[in-house]
């Protein structure tokens, strides 16, 4: 039998690495024989670049570029040839942050853009930027300014270390620097659909976990739709274009950046319907199932790849949130939740490993049946 293990992470508990480990440990209980291939996936958000780089074989690059907060981080990004592949939450994300310094109006991609520049000048011809995670909601709008874009207020002044709460004051946009970028190819990855602005855009869907109050997220949404009006392309209805606080907008309207599904995108990267070649059983899962899940990340990737191939599938989880309706909705008959067999919260996030494993074995023993 040929068993594809093929999870995302289990967040704050394990690694999609650790997660692929205890579901083996699980399935040798019952089937010591089985052919056994650990594939761990991420969607393009936090983890994806450390799994591109052990399945790639590609080489880190670690950079000093700006956090957030603009103090000095160590990011890295992964360039195979002339391909790079950056990870904007390695420069910009939350983890980033203390939780009493989460701000989204006083965040910046500058650090993302540094990030992009050290890449280009190191010879890369094509990027994908993985934008999950992200603490900021500046429409992209700094890491363009690390890329030379300048930007300038009605008196005329350059406003420079340009966050989430300068976008109103924009009036005019210079973008001559980004000439050097023309000929660069670059792809977004996201599971992310929101519009740039409005009830289901940047602010008011995702700034909140960012630290923004009510007012915040007003004055924010206010300064991504001004920004947008100077801009004039059009492109803040297209579904994506909110992701990462407006830095999927950013990527299209300063580098014509294409945005993809970003669980899609890994798959092409890695290949991995080859991979599904003679697969008898795919084991998936991840840390929490809920109507996330069902938007286009990893469970409803390999989901779907299951259909496609006509083979078998079962998903375990830390957690389901509505599993009927997520049962109905990815019909899938075996999905098992540590927490089945966890005493509380804190007992499932420090024991995953051993409940996953368990639950591995008794899902095998199912399939069998």
């Amino acid at each position: 039998m040929n068993i594809l293990i093929s999870p995302d992470k289990f967040k704050n508990s394990l690694t999609a690495y650790q997660v692929c480990d205890a579901i083996e440990r699980g399935l040798s209980r019952v089937m010591p024989d089985a052919k056994v291939t650990k594939l761990p996936l991420a969607d393009g958000g936090e983890g994806t670049l450390d799994i591109l780089e052990k399945e790639l074989g590609a080489d880190r690059i670690e950079v000093e570029v700006s956090d957030p907060l603009f103090r000095p981080v160590k990011a890295a990004y992964l360039l195979k040839g002339d391909k790079a592949y950056i990870e904007m939450a390695s420069a910009s994300g939350l983890p980033l942050l203390k939780n009493f310094e989460r701000s989204a109006s006083n965040t910046s991609t500058y650090g993302t853009g540094e990030l992009i520049a050290h890449a280009v000048e190191h010879g890369a011809k094509t990027i994908d930027v993985m934008i999950g995670g992200s603490a900021t909601n500046d429409g992209g709008c700094g890491m363009a300014e690390a890329l030379g874009v300048r930007f300038y207020a009605t008196n005329g002044n350059e406003l420079k270390a340009i966050r989430g709460r300068d976008l109103a004051k924009i009036e005019r946009i210079d973008q001559s620097a980004l000439k050097k970028y023309k000929d660069i190819r670059f792809t977004i990855l996201s599971d992310v659909q929101n519009s740039l602005t409005g009830p289901n855009g940047a602010s008011h869907v995702f700034a909140k976990q960012k630290g923004a109050t009510p007012q915040e997220i007003e004055m924010l949404d206010q300064g991504l739709s001004h920004l947008a009006s100077i801009v004039n392309n059009g492109k803040e209805e297209h579904p994506g274009t909110g992701a990462a606080g407006g830095l999927g907008y950013g990527l299209i309207s300063f580098l014509n950046a294409r945005l993809c599904s970003g669980i899609e995108q890994v798959f092409h990267i890695l290949d991995y319907d080859k991979v599904l070649k003679d697969v008898d059983l795919i084991i998936t899962g991840e840390g929490k199932l809920d109507g996330q899940t069902l938007g286009g990340k990893v469970i409803s990737g390999v989901v779907g790849k299951a259909k496609t191939y006509n083979i078998p599938i079962g998903i375990i989880c830390g957690i389901t949130e509505n599993l009927a309706i997520v049962r109905e909705h990815l019909a899938v008959d075996q999905i098992l939740q540590v927490r089945e067999k966890a005493s509380g919260i804190q007992d499932s996030m420090q024991n995953a490993a051993q409940y996953v494993e368990e639950l591995a074995a008794e899902m095998l023993q199912s399939f069998i049946k």
